[in-house]
């Protein structure tokens, strides 16, 4: 294949990728799972096979960041079947032994209340809002960043992030498989009770609500340990270190961490112990970034 005047190889087209786009969607739909957000795999087909150089590029680059996401999304064929093993006494044991609160119960239960008494005023209404845009940021952000940094042809910096999310990804599918956990607002609406498919939402959302809707897209409602939520930013801010950028994006991501942490806590949707599991696996994740060379 000659190269470009530019000096580079050609990018090739992807027919192995875009039969795998295809089959996938063709299972999602036997199972009844093809829903309007999966017009996504239209995309993925174009990166695979368009005539322009620029997608298929996308695809050479990212394909470790498809496959997680292909195969999270996955889990909506199966995690049903995941329920009668969810865990729901002991991480909420565990966090009880560990982490209590003024009030002598959890953290994510004390917000709870407290948002309760006090969801009328000005102030907690803003601290609501600003950890609810913090918490859903986890849906785009990093994911933006690391666009930026390839539009930006920051090479050494994006494939860094790339491979130790990949790793952490790895790491976190099979814990998700291996030990489904409940998340704290299940235990404060329901006690102990085992999850079924029938009840697995959140009562606080009403049916045909559009909060029920955005958590019905959710592949596994169950995949509270450990919390994506808080290793992304947390291995962010260290791998912004370890590569040198400047010090403000670096105290820009540690807070950003800092705030996705408490936001994770305060919106009652994960333990403490779910964040610190987190924590732990982004320290392999970061030994990839690091043997990641110019």
């Amino acid at each position: 294949m000659a190269r470009e005047a530019g000096g580079e190889e050609p990018v090739p087209r992807y027919p192995l990728g875009a039969g795998a786009v295809i089959g996938y969607a063709i299972v999602l739909a036997l199972n009844g799972k093809l829903g309007w957000q999966h017009l996504s795999l239209a995309l993925l087909l174009w990166t695979c096979l368009a005539p322009q150089e620029a997608p298929r590029r996308f695809m050479r680059d990212w394909w470790p960041m498809v496959c997680f996401w292909l195969g999270y999304d996955m889990m909506r064929i199966f995690s049903s079947s995941l329920l009668p093993r969810v865990a729901v006494e002991s991480p909420f044991q565990l966090e009880s032994r560990l982490f209590l609160s003024p009030d002598g119960t959890v953290w994510p239960f004390y917000f709870t209340r407290w948002m309760s008494r006090h969801g009328s005023e000005f102030w907690p209404r803003v601290l609501s809002g600003y950890c609810n845009a913090v918490y859903i940021s986890h849906l785009f952000g990093v994911p933006v960043v690391l666009l930026v940094l390839w539009l930006r042809r920051s090479e050494l910096l994006f494939r860094r992030l790339v491979w130790s999310l990949t790793l952490l990804h790895a790491l976190s599918l099979a814990i998700y498989l291996i030990y489904p956990a409940a998340p704290p607002w299940w235990v404060f609406e329901n006690g102990l009770l085992q999850p079924s498919v029938r009840h697995s939402m959140p009562a606080s959302f009403a049916p045909g609500s559009p909060l029920a809707g955005l958590f019905d897209l959710s592949p596994n409602r169950f995949a509270a340990i450990p919390s994506l939520h808080a290793a992304y930013p947390l291995l962010l801010t260290l791998v912004l270190y370890l590569h040198g950028s400047r010090s403000s994006w670096t105290a820009l991501a540690g807070f950003y961490a800092v705030s996705m942490w408490f936001a994770c806590v305060f919106l009652n949707q994960h333990y403490i112990i779910d964040l610190l599991i987190g924590a732990v696996l982004v320290f392999p994740a970061l030994f990839v970034a690091a043997r990641i060379k110019p």
